[in-house]
């Protein structure tokens, strides 16, 4: 009897054991096959969420809003603050294997029209070292970011992205993001310095 249960057994166990591989090659074919974006997406989640837990700290701090004088009249440049301050951010991030630069940041500072305003992104840089200098660094890169001003909607939280310029030396650094525009409108430097927790390793 005993011995009649497990031909049974091995007879069932056979199908299964097919079903299954099949379903696991199935679901592996369909992991290759994710459309761009749900892979992108997923990719993006994994980034965020490990620069969450484990990056670097930074600390942020606006320091100048230029607007630049082929856009604006003088009356308009004198009307417009320059200055962000009071300001302040804090971030995390990590320097890539080639030397490169990613991290998660947030920042409140005075707009151009003197009320507060609020951002919170992602930021790329890609980095390359100045010759002959050991330490400094340069690098342009992007930043991806929502952000809250009184003039847009009420502070309604709204998605920008911006160019980005990076100067810098060991663990400190001058930034700049560029906003474009037209005439009267856009067309403005906002820069900020940024210290790192860790030095940037020098990439011989």
């Amino acid at each position: 009897m005993l011995h009649r249960s497990h031909q049974g057994l091995r007879a069932f166990a056979g199908p299964l054991i097919l079903l299954s591989a099949s379903s696991a090659a199935l679901a592996g074919d369909e992991a290759a096959e994710a459309p761009f974006y749900s892979r992108w997406w997923d990719s993006a989640v994994s980034t965020t969420t490990e620069l969450a837990k484990s990056g670097d700290w930074n600390a942020y701090f606006p320091t100048k809003i230029y607007h630049l004088p082929i856009a604006y009249t003088a009356e308009q440049r004198n009307r417009y603050n320059e200055s962000p301050m009071p300001a302040f951010g804090f971030g995390r991030s990590q320097y890539l294997a080639d030397g490169d630069w990613q991290g998660l940041y947030a920042m409140g500072f005075k707009d151009s029209n003197e009320k507060p305003s609020w951002m919170v992104g992602y930021a790329r840089s890609w980095l390359w070292d100045m010759p002959r200098l050991n330490g400094a660094y340069y690098g342009l890169g992007f930043t991806a970011f929502l952000m809250a001003r009184e003039d847009y909607a009420n502070y309604t939280p709204f998605p920008a992205a911006l160019p980005t310029f990076t100067l810098g030396f060991k663990n400190a650094a001058l930034e700049t993001a560029f906003v474009p525009g037209g005439k009267g409108n856009g067309n403005v430097f906002f820069i900020w310095f940024k210290l790192n927790e860790k030095e940037r390793p020098w990439q011989p």
